[in-house]
């Protein structure tokens, strides 16, 4: 009943799925055939992460204003989902990801009484991002029955993140963080029925987490991954 509970509602985020199940070719029961659970795997982009912010201590201030950026890392997730009607479906998914830092860069200013020292530059930033998510969605197949479908869809959850930077320009440091943000997803995908119970596609995803702090911005990604799902 939880599993059910939790379809329900994934297929009403931003779909209007009650209004959906009100029409008559709507009214399906939950019955079998119409549930799927699968996998995905692919790769993940995340974009770059402004920041602006300054610290004082001991009457020397800096002030730093640039941007980290990142490498490409992966993702790998499990699924399971719920075919309301031909045009609509619920989805819940777990994922993990990880990517590794690749450099900061930007302006970085230390004022001490008169004196202002202004540096500009770039540097090579080791460490590590890996974020666990918990998302519910609503999916719009707009060809209702067909052997390939088109995949819209749009969720909400929540993403846990753990942060380590081990080194910046060669200078080991021991900065680590971790927190728990909202999650926002949107979606568009193809997926092919290749037998009987087995569909295979491929989603695109876009990925905002609301781990904005302290003068960095929120995070952003973009998502490209393979899905396997099997019908039963």
């Amino acid at each position: 009943m939880m599993l059910r509970s939790l379809l329900l509602i994934a297929a009403g985020i931003g779909f209007g799925a009650g209004a959906a199940l009100a029409q008559d070719q709507g009214q399906a029961s939950m019955k079998s055939g119409n549930f799927y659970a699968g996998v995905m795997a692919g790769v993940v982009m995340p974009e770059d992460v402004s920041f602006n912010s300054n610290a004082s201590q001991g009457g020397t201030t800096v002030t730093a204003a640039g941007k980290f950026e990142y490498e490409t890392g992966y993702s790998a997730s499990a699924y399971m989902g719920y075919r309301f009607n031909p045009y609509l479906r619920g989805e819940v998914e777990g994922a993990y990801t990880r990517f590794d830092y690749d450099k900061v860069s930007g302006n970085f200013t230390l004022a001490q009484g008169s004196t202002n020292v202004t540096v500009s530059g770039s540097a090579d930033v080791e460490g590590q991002v890996q974020s666990w998510l918990g998302l519910a969605r609503g999916v719009v197949s707009p060809l209702g029955k067909s052997k390939i479908q088109p995949l819209l869809g749009g969720g909400v959850g929540f993403a846990q993140h753990e942060e380590k930077i081990t080194s910046i320009g060669g200078t080991a440091v021991a900065a680590k963080a971790d927190g728990t943000d909202l999650a926002l997803e949107g979606m568009a995908g193809i997926e092919a029925e290749v037998a009987p119970s087995i569909d295979l596609g491929i989603r695109y995803r876009y990925l905002w987490i609301d781990s904005g702090d302290k003068g960095f911005d929120d995070f952003t990604a973009h998502n490209v991954v393979g899905s396997v799902a099997y019908r039963f």
